[in-house]
């Protein structure tokens, strides 16, 4: 289980304004090398049950997927009351978990996301509260020399890229959280450093967009039972194979309640 140090509460302000806000000093040292380790083992684990080249042809080198499904030490990232607590400041009691992934950006390699770009794709579109919140682990020092995360600030707020804009390399220190907006346009940069960069990113939505991968189902409906995270991880607002599963669904819990 990964042990949180003390977390604040974000600055809301700053985060509807900006589009992000920075937590420092959430994990420490030690936890960062526990999920480093862990991250290289599943890396290794996915790129044999896929191939190392059919991973680069698709732009999928340096991307852990869903290591929650994996291995259960990343599911603490999420099942944290403090997280939880900061997602609600945002979303209000529902949402749920969208995606979790993990982007290692190797030393002078080029990277699929270093071009402007929403976690919620192919959307020209703003919303007066938002439809999902980036939480985003920073397993290393993000600074402009390896590659850190660059946004632009108040994008969120602007249905169509911006046709001038300023942009910010937020230094964030190993251990810190970025919450951002999923709506916020930014990018990856190049890694000139020689060590490879880590960091593990959780989009959380309203319900009523699809998660990148049906947790309910590859987790064979383990946490079903566990409230808040079976909701977080998607199982009341999944899709229905059929008129009579969503009735039984309904059904089941009426009288359960």
């Amino acid at each position: 289980m990964v042990k949180f140090k003390f977390l604040e509460m974000i600055n809301l302000k700053e985060f509807n304004f900006k589009g992000y806000t920075i937590l420092e000093d959430v994990i420490s040292q030690k936890e960062i090398l526990i999920l480093k380790e862990k991250l290289n083992y599943i890396q290794s684990i996915q790129i044999s049950e896929f191939g190392k080249k059919k991973m680069e042809s698709i732009n999928e080198s340096g991307i852990v997927r869903c290591p929650l499904i994996y291995d259960s030490y990343f599911l603490t990232l999420i099942n944290n009351d403090n997280i939880i607590k900061n997602l609600k400041l945002i979303f209000g009691e529902y949402f749920i978990l969208s995606l979790q992934n993990s982007i290692i950006v190797s030393p002078n390699q080029k990277h699929h996301q270093t071009f402007y770009h929403r976690d919620i794709i192919h959307q020209d579109f703003i919303s007066s509260k938002p439809l999902g919140v980036n939480v985003y682990f920073c397993l290393d020092d993000f600074t402009s020399l390896n590659g850190g995360t660059t946004f632009i600030p108040g994008s969120h707020n602007i249905e169509t890229f911006p046709t001038s804009y300023d942009e910010v390399i937020p230094n964030v220190k190993a251990g810190s959280v970025i919450f951002f907006n999923s709506m916020i346009y930014h990018k990856a940069g190049i890694n000139s450093s020689t060590q490879p960069r880590y960091g593990i990113n959780h989009m959380y939505t309203l319900p009523f967009l699809k998660q990148q991968i049906n947790l309910p189902l590859v987790l064979k409906n383990k946490y079903s039972q566990d409230f808040p995270i079976n909701r977080i991880l998607g199982y009341h607002s999944r899709e229905f194979s059929s008129v009579k599963d969503f009735r039984n669904y309904r059904y089941n819990k009426l009288i359960n309640e």
